[in-house]
């Protein structure tokens, strides 16, 4: 019997505008999409794992502590999807900045996917020896209007700074490592931006300057900065959270030239 490719599953729709499937063309396959957050527990693993899942346009990122499984996927009928992944195993996680890179292995995972409600998602995975399950909910807190004004400013990790300014420029250093960064935002769509990022004197996942990787970028419901990049058997991806000193300290700086504006005018 042939793979069933044309389906359709209710579209799911949630206060920020996020769902599981985008099925906007009825001459074509639907999309999954959303940011999932949960935890996965792995036959023989004593520690559940928390687990990031994300869809973007026809891959899946499946995004752990200790590993990620990228792939595509195949949605099919029952509000199930197929996922065929890869396995990136991270060398040095750097879970102290939430830093990680992963290096493209050959083991593939099979992931059975079911959306059990409209904001939650349940997985099976089996393969290269192993097994597991994972429960995610829907992050319905995500920002789904993405633009370069919600990114604008200083975003940090316990070791590192990142500056972005209004036009989506972007620079950043790790003071423990030395690692350093920079590259541009630029609009995509309403879910994510579309990011292009160098980094260099890193242990890994440089690239000659100038020759900029190709990735995207998402703000999750607590507010953090989301950056994920790929490049020819390497995945990036790394998590800031928004600076709170110093957005305080612009918006006191925009009232003052606001009040003064006001003074001027009335004057």
């Amino acid at each position: 019997m042939a793979v069933l490719k044309y389906f359709l599953i209710a579209v799911i729709a949630c206060s920020t505008g996020c769902g599981a499937l985008d099925d906007s063309s009825s001459s074509g396959p639907a999309q999954l999409k959303g940011l999932w957050l949960g935890e996965t527990q792995e036959q023989d693993v004593t520690e559940a794992l928390t687990t990031t899942v994300v869809f973007f346009e026809e891959q899946v990122f499946i995004l752990r502590e200790d590993e990620a499984h990228i792939g595509t996927y195949e949605a099919l009928e029952n509000n199930s999807a197929l996922l065929d992944t890869i396995i990136y195993s991270y060398a040095d996680p750097d879970t102290t900045n939430n830093f990680y890179v992963g290096a493209r292995s050959n083991n593939r995972i099979e992931v059975d996917a079911l959306f059990a409600s409209e904001q939650s998602l349940f997985i099976n995975f089996d393969g290269n020896g192993r097994s597991g399950s994972a429960t995610l909910e829907l992050d319905t807190g995500r920002i789904s209007s993405m633009s370069l004004k919600q990114v604008r400013g200083t975003w940090t990790t316990t070791d590192s700074v990142m500056y972005i300014n209004d036009a989506g420029g972007l620079q950043g250093s790790d003071s423990a490592t030395g690692c350093q960064w920079k590259g541009k935002l630029q609009a995509f769509n309403g879910d994510f931006l579309k990011l292009f990022i160098e980094r260099k004197l890193c242990d890994s996942f440089n690239q000659p300057v100038d020759i900029p990787t190709e990735g995207f970028a998402l703000i999750d419901g607590e507010g953090n900065l989301h950056f994920m990049a790929e490049q020819p058997n390497e995945f990036l991806w790394m998590k800031f959270e928004p600076d709170t000193t110093a957005t305080a300290a612009d918006g006191d700086e925009a009232a003052e030239e606001e009040a003064a504006a006001d003074d001027e005018a009335a004057a």
